[in-house]
């Protein structure tokens, strides 16, 4: 009603859903979506997604996506136990006790694995173990698998992207039926051996359904150093053979034109010969531009940007204070702010100041890890024996990361962590993962275990989903459970919530 009490005008179907519909979250449309037929139709019609996706696209307050894994295990074991693959999303800016949102959670073989994503306007593409790949929408829920490879592959890595020509989403992996590097013991020249495969999956109806192979690439892909899309194209990590003593480590980037399926050689960055095998150089979409991150010093990075098929500019050069393994761009902001994720624990999210050449915290990783676990009931889980993780102290002896003497934990001179047993021996080191909740044993069976093997009691790996360790009990090593293993995180990156399909 107006003032005088006439009726108000109402407002035109088409511009309401144009400039307020279009403006809604995914959660408030896919509700939304069955008021009525016409806003049902526009909400599946092409034209309004990719309004709503533009918009989201340039939202100030970035969010985050948190990709983990657990396993959930029956208490009384009435089913066998089910990795979960679970998405979370982050708010950056509010405080950490009202930024996890879990988006969606999918049973799938995945806890043990290195899962290796990519994402793409709002679809995420999650390569679980070679030969698995699956495509999903956090926002809707939609879960595709593509076909799976069948045969013993090698070192597969895959992508995500768009092609703008069409308006189609391309998912590209490669990988290796054999790889085999050779050295000539009298001039030192390296030559390789290897059958190397390149597909691409189009989703949608206007795909084939299946993988179609494209031209062999022109080079070898690194395959451990995870490939990325911006602008229409695939960049791999790639070695041109152009250094006839070093064929191994990629020394350049192979750029993939996803419409006419083109391969071309891309220089790295100036001053950059070989990139990080340590994956501290990292490729990253940042804001439709590639970016190339890499280690300035040990305490500072620089991020480039690519400007054409061969120009680089270096577009931030950071410097953390201290020394820090490695380093994530989020976003970037026209007007010189960059946010940017610390790996090296605690993790934290930064925002730097070009402007004042100043970083400001905007998140502590470490409590949006400790609320995802809340949310997932943390009285299921055991925390006490997981020693020497920087995100708990020790239960055993009331020391931390830096002091925990019994359990030998300590830190290396690049300040990365490091276990180190009770008896300090080399052949019985506990590998730990990269936020300390993992752990894998070397030991197969008791019986390679000595009594005198003193440092067996530290062992320490995961199961079916729970902790296990060695302890010497009337005269034989059993194996003991401690609880269940905690949830791991596995990726963090730049995520919008969009309505794109899948299939």
């Amino acid at each position: 009603m107006t003032d005088d009490g006439g009726d108000m005008a109402a407002i035109p179907n088409d511009l309401l859903i144009s400039e307020v519909l279009s403006r809604l979250p995914v959660k408030s449309l896919l509700r939304f979506r069955s008021v009525c037929r016409s806003w049902h139709d526009a909400m599946a019609d092409p034209t309004f997604v990719r309004r709503h996706l533009e918009l989201s696209h340039a939202a100030r307050t970035p969010s985050v996506l948190a990709v983990y894994t657990r396993t959930d295990v029956d208490p009384d074991n009435a089913a066998p136990p089910e990795d979960v693959i679970s998405f979370h999303r982050v708010r950056l800016g509010q405080s950490s006790a009202a930024v996890v949102e879990l988006m969606q959670e999918e049973g799938l073989e995945c806890a043990d694995a290195k899962l290796l994503t990519s994402h793409c306007d709002g679809l995420v593409a999650v390569l679980v173990k070679p030969g698995k790949i699956f495509v999903c929408n956090p926002a809707t829920r939609e879960f595709f698998a593509l076909p799976p490879v069948l045969g013993n592959m090698r070192a597969e890595a895959a992508v995500l992207g768009f092609d703008p020509c069409n308006g189609r989403y391309v998912v590209a992996r490669c990988f290796y039926w054999h790889y085999n590097c050779h050295t000539d013991e009298y001039t030192g020249e390296q030559f390789l051996e290897y059958h190397i495969v390149h597909e691409v999956f189009v989703l949608g109806a206007s795909g084939s359904g299946d993988w179609e192979t494209t031209v062999t690439p022109p080079c070898p892909i690194d395959t451990f150093m995870p490939p990325a899309y911006a602008r229409g194209a695939f960049y791999w990590a790639a070695n041109d053979q152009s250094d006839e003593t070093e064929r191994g480590l990629p020394n350049a980037l192979l750029r993939f034109a996803i419409h006419d399926r083109k391969f071309a050689v891309v220089p790295l960055p100036p001053g950059v010969n070989f990139m990080d095998l340590d994956d501290r150089d990292t490729l990253t979409e940042l804001d439709g531009e590639l970016c190339y991150t890499h280690p300035a010093t040990d305490t500072g990075f620089d991020f480039w940007i690519l400007l054409d098929e061969d120009r680089w500019s270096l577009r931030w050069r950071v410097s953390f204070g201290h020394p820090i393994y490695a380093a994530l761009p989020l976003s970037g902001q026209p007007h010189g702010t960059l946010t940017v994720y610390k790996f090296t624990p605690p993790g934290i999210i930064y925002r730097f100041d070009e402007r004042n050449n100043a970083l400001e915290e905007v998140m502590d990783v470490e409590e949006v890890y400790w609320n995802m676990v809340d949310q997932m009931g943390s009285a299921d889980y055991d925390y006490s024996k997981q020693c020497g993780d920087d995100y708990y102290d020790c239960d055993k002896c009331g020391g931390g990361v830096d002091d925990c003497d019994q359990c030998g934990v300590g830190v290396d001179d690049d300040g990365d962590e490091v276990m180190e047993t009770l008896g300090g021996s080399d052949d019985h080191d506990v590998e730990q993962g990269g936020d300390g909740s993992n752990y894998e044993s070397d030991y197969d069976d008791a019986e390679e275990l000595d009594e005198n093997d003193d440092d067996a009691d530290a062992r320490a790996w995961v199961e079916n989903g729970y902790l296990y360790h060695w302890e010497f009990r009337d005269g034989r090593w059993e194996e003991v459970q401690d609880g269940l293993a905690l949830p791991v995180m596995k990726r963090l990156f730049t995520y919008v919530e969009s309505l794109v399909k899948i299939n």
